[in-house]
């Protein structure tokens, strides 16, 4: 099956099923990931879902998508596009359930394939992390996403701000996912990462 185009400056493909992470700076950089991301997915008949979180509301991508594309709303009117915060979406019960979340991510991928779309694509920023329990219970939920979508036409950004992490946070990020972003040279490359880093 042919590699979905990631849209992200420097990396012309990802693969389905890849559970790709970065981390970043700045609200500009995270801005200048996430909407050419989404923006290719919407161009090539995906289904995508932006999870939002400090620094950018649902508005900010809602706006930051409209610049990049000025027929976004239609993209919302018929269900192509959920722009949601992270609030909705990791806790929708008010706690973080990873059987609920992941619940939900696997039924938008059966949504997406009834509506006879290419596949689903979402990004999600993971802001809120604060203690080691979060990062150990949200960890495991991430190796589970990495598991259960390999197979499925699905293509997740998980984007970490690097103020919140500590390096065994990102140890641990980087063990529970497959693919890695990197910025060099004013452009972006996507990396394995190796069997070691990984659980």
């Amino acid at each position: 099956m042919e590699n979905p185009r990631i849209g992200i400056r420097g990396i012309e493909s990802a693969a389905w099923g890849e559970h790709i992470c970065v981390f970043f700076y700045t609200k500009d950089e995270l801005l200048e990931l996430t909407v050419p991301y989404i923006k290719a997915g919407l161009e090539d008949n995906e289904f995508c879902m932006w999870i939002t979180g400090e620094p950018v509301t649902a508005n900010d991508a809602f706006h930051a998508l409209e610049q990049a594309l000025p027929n976004v709303h239609e993209y919302l009117a018929r269900k192509q596009l959920e722009i949601l915060p992270h609030t909705q979406c990791y806790f929708p019960t008010g706690i973080f359930d990873a059987q609920v979340v992941l619940h939900n991510w696997l039924n938008k991928a059966k949504h997406a394939e009834v509506k006879g779309f290419a596949g689903v694509r979402i990004t999600g920023n993971i802001f809120w992390l604060e203690s080691e329990q979060d990062w150990e219970q949200f960890g495991a939920y991430e190796q589970s996403v990495t598991e259960n979508i390999k197979n499925q036409r699905v293509l997740a950004l998980c984007t970490y701000p690097f103020e919140i992490c500590r390096i065994n946070n990102v140890m641990q990020t980087l063990s529970s996912h497959n693919k890695v972003l990197i910025a060099q040279n004013e452009h972006w490359r996507c990396h394995d990462i190796p069997p070691p880093y990984r659980r």
